[in-house]
């Protein structure tokens, strides 16, 4: 999906970047990753690269969880 029309990126260029690790997951910074260096000139395109971004981020901290959390119970304790 066309995220900007002003300086033509994708919604997969978007996760591209922000897979990318020296890129900063920071709104100025995907988006100068996705359009080659250049600053929006409208500006329509920006809410959904920040919820692209917040939305990359919880899906870290989520994942970061489970790996982190000890297990609550062994699965013998729950089957008895």
């Amino acid at each position: 999906m066309w995220i900007c029309h002003c300086n033509p990126f994708t919604d997969k260029d978007v996760k591209k970047a922000l897979e990318t690790p020296d890129v900063p997951n920071t709104l100025a910074c995907v988006y100068k990753a996705c359009s080659g260096g250049k600053n929006p000139n409208c500006g329509s395109c920006l809410c959904a690269v920040r919820d692209m971004i917040v939305d990359h981020q919880s899906a870290i901290g989520v994942q970061k969880i489970k790996e982190d959390l000890p297990e609550l119970a062994p699965p013998q304790l729950l089957a008895e």
